[in-house]
């Protein structure tokens, strides 16, 4: 796999972006997300992403620099129809209502819909959090998954994300999918050939299978937990239901999201609280840093050297691929180079 550095890889997207048309500055978002994914370990939200919305601009399923509007809003809440622009783009809109409709209470509640692909939740969950204020963020997306004891494709992925601030410690993001994996992390091990490891994929039939390429001929992904999977077909029946019921953009499994175009979109639920009128901000800093100091320093089991605060393996990955660059799947390198030649944009040599 071909190495290269995040500003290689943002240079190329954002030329890539604009010249199919989206207005630069969003250009240079989605570019700037699909790389921080990367960096971050998250490659199913990464590069990997490019070629694929590129498809969906080009269909006409996604509408780069569509207005964005709020059809109904309160001083604490709104609902946004997001034109069907690029995700990233509605998803940053949507929050900064949110923070602000937060900012006019305790509270502040959005929904949305007619929303493309937002890529990681953790995102605009953090802007919130970089407020002094707690992120919660949801969205459904196309059904990869069976309820727990089925094998039919029923529920998207359907992640769940909290980003929670602290005081000397590093914040606690946490941003998880409802299914064992994200979809996504399929496509990356399709790109890299590589089997599956156990428990996480099944054929159309409910067999259970480590070849990624059922992806494309009907595998589903299961719900989390295993066993306890029930807990996590749980945890998606409600996101379908903020998500896909309570904001209209329509349930995973629905008819009408399944006869959308391209991906069917992102329903999306935001929620933000103003930590400081419910508490004292400083005092409920030092509450987390108490808390997470102590988890952290309680004996390791066999097997673990330490434990990680969710969104600290995150912060890991980020400090080491800066440092040794991101790796991008020969067949991901080969969809992007193509669109890079019909679009006339430079190609940059890998560092590695």
């Amino acid at each position: 796999m071909p190495t290269f550095n995040a500003e290689q890889l943002r240079t190329i997207g954002t030329s890539i972006f604009s010249g199919l048309g989206v207005p630069v500055e969003d250009a240079e978002l989605v570019s700037d997300l699909l790389v921080e994914a990367n960096l971050t370990g998250f490659d199913s939200h990464g590069m990997i992403r490019l070629p694929i919305y590129s498809r969906g601009i080009k269909m006409g399923a996604v509408k780069p620099g569509a207005e964005m509007r709020i059809v109904e809003e309160t001083p604490t809440s709104a609902v946004i129809d997001g034109g069907w622009n690029l995700g990233q783009v509605v998803a940053k809109y949507a929050m900064e209502v949110c923070i602000e409709k937060a900012r006019n209470g305790v509270v502040g509640l959005v929904t949305v819909r007619n929303s493309m692909h937002v890529g990681r939740c953790n995102v605009y969950a953090e802007m919130a959090m970089k407020e002094g204020m707690l992120g919660l963020m949801s969205v459904n997306s196309a059904s990869y998954v069976a309820p727990f004891g089925g094998k039919s494709k029923q529920l998207g992925t359907n992640p769940l994300c909290f980003a929670i601030p602290a005081g000397e410690e590093p914040p606690m993001v946490l941003d998880m999918a409802t299914s064992v994996w994200a979809r996504g992390k399929i496509m990356v091990y399709m790109a890299r050939g590589e089997e599956l490891p156990e428990g996480i994929f099944m054929d159309p039939d409910g067999n259970p299978t480590t070849d990624p390429d059922w992806y494309t001929q009907g595998g589903v992904l299961r719900t989390l937990g295993a066993i306890a999977g029930y807990k996590g077909f749980g945890l998606s029946l409600l996101v379908e239901i903020l998500t896909g019921i309570l904001t209209e953009a329509g349930t995973s499994n629905s008819d009408e999201y399944r006869s959308r175009p391209f991906y069917g979109g992102n329903g999306i639920f935001m929620m933000v609280i103003d930590i400081g009128k419910i508490t004292d901000l400083g005092r409920f800093k030092s509450k987390v840093d108490d808390l997470l100091r102590k988890v952290k320093e309680s004996p390791t089991a066999p097997g673990f050297e330490d434990i990680l605060i969710p969104g600290e393996p995150e912060r890991r990955s980020r400090e080491r691929r800066l440092r040794d660059g991101i790796h991008v799947e020969d067949r991901t390198w080969g969809d992007i180079v193509v669109l890079a030649e019909e679009l006339g944009v430079p190609i940059p040599e890998p560092i590695g």
